[in-house]
């Protein structure tokens, strides 16, 4: 290995080229942008958003960056690099998919067969286990932290399949904890405001000790990363110190994002809350005061 820093050219060339991940993405982008041209089209009156376009492709954009770009390819040899690409796969890039709304996308262009079958898939024994909140947020805690702290990590670096599976693995277990945090598609378990807030404040509070605890540390967690660290990059434990920096830092920033963004639906929903007993009262009022009216004209008439 060399002992110079790779250059910008050098650094270019090193895209990755997995058939199963260009096809996976290249399917998702083209179902999820034929199903949203298709419901804008016949149902204009009610289309579904620009954003929502914009953010599921910005999420597939951050998956491939990911799992295809120098960042994956760095990341085998660097621990910070590998912690990027994880914060990539578990932090932001499955939020984006899930505010596109897939899954409402796909009722609204499915006919009434495929709508059932829809149905019967989220609302299944399976989907209503893995998507409850409790199993959620420990699947996503147990999974993501196996990849960061054991030896696994190091035989992903080594093995392309074992890297696909540890990519592969994150992604689904974030889409799943993202899933009711959010609430942005038909979820089985649907938790109000509140529920939500600590959702994701406890899972931030807890990522942010461990990620304290092993910031302390004085010994490198993966000895395979230390010993074959490059010689142009930091120290070993400056790497690790920085990889868990990264993934604090940058995942606190995304939790705050997201209790923001919960807040502020909070309130919207309270506002229609508020708005639609209003109408309910002044229509009372009025059936009230018609019927005063009709009392006093029969009164009258007498």
């Amino acid at each position: 290995m060399s002992d110079a820093a790779p250059g910008f050219g050098e650094i270019i060339a090193q895209f990755a080229f997995d058939a199963p991940w260009y096809g996976l993405l290249l399917a998702a982008a083209g179902f999820y942008a034929v199903a949203w041209f298709r419901v804008r089209a016949e149902h204009p009156r009610v289309p579904p958003r620009a954003w929502q376009l914009v953010a599921f492709m910005l999420g597939l954009a951050l998956i491939f960056v990911a799992t295809q770009s120098p960042l994956e390819h760095y990341g085998n040899q660097l621990l910070w690099t590998d912690f990027a690409g994880m914060l990539l796969l578990t932090m932001i890039a499955p939020p984006l998919l899930l505010l596109g709304s897939p899954l409402t996308l796909a009722f609204r262009v499915s006919g009434p067969r495929g709508r059932a079958r829809l149905r019967r898939l989220y609302r299944g024994r399976t989907a209503r286990i893995v998507a409850m909140p409790i199993v959620s947020w420990l699947v996503f805690a147990v999974v993501t932290y196996a990849w960061q702290f054991m030896g696994i990590t190091e035989e992903a670096a080594e093995n392309v399949f074992v890297r696909d599976v540890q990519q592969l693995s994150l992604l689904a277990v974030s889409l799943l904890f993202w899933w009711p945090a959010l609430c942005a598609d038909p979820v089985p378990w649907r938790m109000n405001h509140p529920l939500r807030v600590l959702y994701v404040a406890v899972e931030m509070t807890h990522k942010g000790l461990f990620g304290g605890m092993f910031l302390s540390l004085n010994t490198p967690v993966h000895e395979t990363f230390a010993a074959n660290t490059p010689a142009w990059g930091p120290s070993p434990m400056m790497d690790q110190r920085l990889a868990i920096l990264v993934l604090w830092v940058g995942g606190s920033l995304v939790f705050l994002v997201a209790l923001a963004a919960i807040a502020v639906s909070w309130i919207r929903y309270e506002a229609r809350q508020s708005h639609r007993v209003d109408r309910r009262l002044e229509a009372l009022r009025e059936a009230r005061r018609e019927r005063a009216r009709a009392l006093g004209s029969v009164f009258e008439r007498s």
